[in-house]
């Protein structure tokens, strides 16, 4: 499965985690030192919020539509101290875009790292259906992509796509990935085919969009 969720994500590599909310604290946690300084969006979901305060960091809260807020934080952080930016792909409750271009752009002109939640991309946005950083071509402009396999994949646990350094940091230190349960094989092997699916469907996330625009 973590496999195929490289190829499916066009990564280095992948690692599975036993929920999405596990990728997200587990990920945040491990990567995230107490003398850095994170950036979460006012609208991020709970875990990456708890995330965000398990890592100890210091917590600075920005809003997507106020991006000058979020520059203004950024000049006032510390230069010497690794700074993150985490922010959803799309944001659950109202179902906007993260205007990622930008925080990229920032992140860059700052040096931070941006870490995208695409739980609620997967399989719903971008060409090949691999989320809002593959809808606004960043993709390789992020250090991490964060997803969870339970909405558009139809099944249980989470992953995170990304470089084989970042991988093997998680393999070997995010606790939740760690001291948890693995995934059934079913439910793995159930994974892999819902992936192709998405990728040999793409009829279904046309069909989905066009039901969204008549909601």
């Amino acid at each position: 499965l973590e496999a195929k969720l490289a190829e499916f994500e066009q990564t280095e590599s992948a690692i599975v985690f036993p929920t999405g909310y596990a990728a997200n604290v587990g990920t945040l946690a491990t990567l995230i030192s107490a003398d850095d300084t994170v950036f979460c969006d006012r609208l991020n979901h709970a875990s990456l919020v708890d995330g965000c305060r398990m890592s100890g960091a210091r917590l600075r809260v920005y809003r997507h539509d106020q991006l000058d807020i979020l520059e203004r934080e950024l000049k006032k952080s510390r230069a010497d101290s690794p700074k993150w930016i985490v922010t959803d792909g799309v944001f659950s409750m109202d179902g906007v875009v993260a205007p990622l271009p930008e925080l990229c752009d920032l992140a860059e002109r700052f040096g931070a790292f941006v870490i995208v939640d695409e739980a609620h991309g997967t399989g719903v946005l971008g060409e090949n259906g691999r989320g809002a950083t593959e809808l606004t071509g960043t993709e390789d402009r992020v250090a991490g992509r964060i997803g969870t396999l339970s909405k558009a994949v139809g099944c249980l646990g989470g992953f995170v796509a990304g470089s084989t350094t970042l991988i093997d940091v998680l393999r070997n230190s995010a606790r939740p990935q760690m001291f948890s349960t693995a995934l059934p094989p079913a439910m793995c092997a159930a994974a892999c085919r819902s992936l192709e699916i998405i990728r040999s469907e793409p009829q279904r996330k046309e069909t989905l969009h066009r039901l969204a625009e008549l909601l």
